[in-house]
C-alpha cells in the first residue's frame, strides 16, 4: 500500500529540487560578483559558500542574510516541521497502553529522531552561525561531520 499518493509526492520532488536550484543559483551568483584579494587559499577542506566569503574583500554581510535567509527556508523550518510531527507521535505512544507496544515504537521513533537531529544539527551549525564567532577549526570539524552524515 502507498502512504502518499504519486502527484503529492511528484510536488515534493519538484519543491525539492526547485528551491535547492534557486538557493544555489542565487548564492553562486551573488559570490560570483566579490571581488577576492589576496591568497587565494581556503583554510578548509571543502569549497563551501562560508569558506569562500573568507576571501572576499567587500563586505559579505548581504551574502551572508541571503546564506542565513535560505538556511532558514530549506534548513530549521522542516527540521521544526519534523520536530512537530514527533511531538504528534510521542503523544500517541504515550497513550498506548501496551508497554512492549510502547517500547517498540519509542526505539524506532528515537533511531529516526537521532538521525534527523544529527543531520539538521550539524547543517544548522553549518550554515546559521554568525562568522566572526566561530572559529575555523570548529567549522573545519563541524563541515566533515557534515559531510560524513549527510
Amino acid at each position: 500500500t502507498t502512504v502518499m499518493s504519486r502527484k503529492a509526492c511528484i510536488h515534493m520532488v519538484i519543491a525539492s529540487w526547485a528551491s535547492s536550484l534557486l538557493s544555489s543559483m542565487v548564492l553562486n551568483s551573488l559570490t560570483l560578483h566579490l571581488p577576492f584579494c589576496g591568497p587565494h587559499t581556503l583554510n578548509h577542506y571543502f569549497c563551501e559558500v562560508p569558506a569562500v566569503l573568507a576571501l572576499a574583500c567587500a563586505d559579505t554581510a548581504l551574502l551572508e542574510l541571503v546564506i542565513f535567509i535560505f538556511s532558514i527556508l530549506i534548513v530549521f523550518i522542516p527540521f521544526l516541521l519534523i520536530i512537530t510531527s514527533y511531538a504528534y507521535i510521542l503523544s500517541t505512544i504515550l497513550k498506548m497502553q501496551s508497554a512492549h507496544v510502547k517500547s517498540k515504537a519509542f526505539s524506532t521513533c528515537g533511531c529516526h529522531l537521532t538521525v534527523v537531529t544529527i543531520f539538521y544539527g550539524t547543517a544548522i551549525c553549518m550554515y546559521m552561525n554568525p562568522k566572526s564567532r566561530s572559529p575555523q577549526d570548529r567549522d573545519k570539524v563541524v563541515a566533515v561531520f557534515y559531510t560524513i552524515v549527510a
